[in-house]
């Protein structure tokens, strides 16, 4: 065989097994009755796939490439792309399964842990961040305020920070956070959302995995509820989990929240009737005037408090420090289905950029011993104003995922 052929033949064994079908497995997808448009797809990773080998998947119509990732945090692992191309109510696509040993030079959700915090890039763009680190009060006079264990800031695809910390009328409202208000503890009164009752609080505890890839980043965290913090009786409630994926996406950022919630001890806790407590949302400061709320239901701050729509929509002016002109941004928050309660009552403060998912204003609830809470959240991160249909589809897709089956 002459040298050249001999390379030749060298780079074709290369290829064969850089790509490598996985036993002419073939994935189909099905839009079922709603359009899917930019939306994460998952399945359960195939028995057939070795183990921590990454595969792509290329498409039967357009034989594009299309970069996967696997999550294998839980005993069952998952695989999850991005959906290329729009595919609509009715229609079906089908996909090759390839093993790929080759690193592509191809964009990554990347998150970093670096000065106390978890940062989530695309790229160079920032998307959030989760504070690990206690950050003090902003009032030395108030040193209760210091808080751990919450997302803020969330930014939107410009770069403009959505969400606030340490607002002066509310020190203890902080970004994304999930604290309870009125509960009820080993037969004592405890408050894990007012700081300034000093009889709860919530803190980061752990980092327990932080994920890079081509589809998503994100990070899975602990974070304890405790109960009369530096008394004698100081005692750990609940220990809650938290799993925070953000997808690789074009026109709007979508970020998927999971909140598992366990009692610490042989101790119920017991979550009293209230008008607000629990998933809570605080926008821009700037958002006290000018800024709203929108509800799948068409509602807004003067008329949705207490109603249970399906999503909630934050949003309001972002000044141009440049031309003194405001732009527009705002996301969107849907609440799962099977979520306790679903769909959950929530609370739209009437003039605060602020608002929760509060199933306890329905009445009383418990988290028992050796039971768990899981709540799950999208939120849709948008610029401009929002859209209700786009939002609407969204919430469809995560409420109805996409159908995933593998043929041979």
């Amino acid at each position: 065989m002459s040298p050249k052929r001999d390379s030749l033949h060298i780079v074709l064994l290369y290829c064969t097994f850089l790509l490598t079908p996985v036993n002419a497995k073939t994935i189909k997808i099905e839009a079922g009755e709603f359009d899917r448009i930019g939306v994460p797809v998952s399945f359960p990773v195939p028995e057939s796939i070795p183990n921590n080998h990454p595969f792509i998947l290329i498409s039967n119509d357009t034989d594009e490439r299309i970069p996967t990732q696997i999550d294998r945090s839980s005993d069952h692992p998952t695989v999850t792309w991005m959906l290329e191309q729009p595919l609509y109510s009715g229609q079906s696509r089908s996909y090759r399964m390839v093993l790929d040993g080759v690193a592509k030079r191809i964009q990554r959700v990347t998150a970093e842990q670096t000065e106390g915090a978890i940062k989530i890039r695309l790229g160079e763009k920032p998307i959030l961040e989760y504070n690990i680190d206690i950050r003090p009060s902003p009032d030395q006079s108030l040193p209760f305020y210091a808080r751990s264990g919450f997302i803020h800031p969330i930014y939107d695809p410009a770069g403009n920070i959505l969400t606030d910390d340490f607002p002066p009328d509310h020190y203890h409202q902080h970004g994304i956070m999930f604290p309870y208000k009125k509960t009820m503890f080993r037969n004592e009164f405890v408050n894990f959302w007012e700081q300034s009752a000093k009889l709860g609080d919530v803190f980061h505890r752990e980092v327990v995995a932080t994920m890079t890839g081509p589809v998503y980043g994100g990070f899975i965290t602990k974070l304890d509820h405790v109960a009369f913090p530096k008394t004698d009786k100081q005692a750990t409630a609940l220990n809650e989990r938290w799993k925070v994926k953000v997808y690789k996406t074009k026109d709007v950022y979508l970020v998927d929240f999971i909140s598992s919630q366990r009692c610490a001890s042989d101790h119920a806790l017991i979550i009293q009737k209230n008008h607000y407590g629990g998933f809570a949302i605080r926008g821009r400061r700037n958002w006290s005037e000018g800024g709203d709320f929108l509800t799948s239901e068409g509602k807004t701050k003067s008329e949705g408090n207490h109603t249970r729509p399906d999503w909630v929509d934050i949003h309001g002016p972002i000044p141009n420090q440049d031309d003194g002109k405001n732009s527009h941004s705002g996301f969107a928050v849907l609440c799962h289905p099977d979520n306790f309660r679903a769909p959950q009552p929530v609370r739209l403060h009437p003039t605060m950029p602020y608002y929760c998912f509060a199933p306890m204003v329905l009445g009383e609830f418990k988290i028992e011993p050796q039971q768990e809470l899981i709540s799950r959240y999208r939120f849709v991160i948008h610029q401009g104003k929002a859209k209700p249909d786009e939002i609407t589809r969204f919430y469809n897709d995560f409420a109805h995922p996409i159908k995933v089956s593998i043929e041979k």
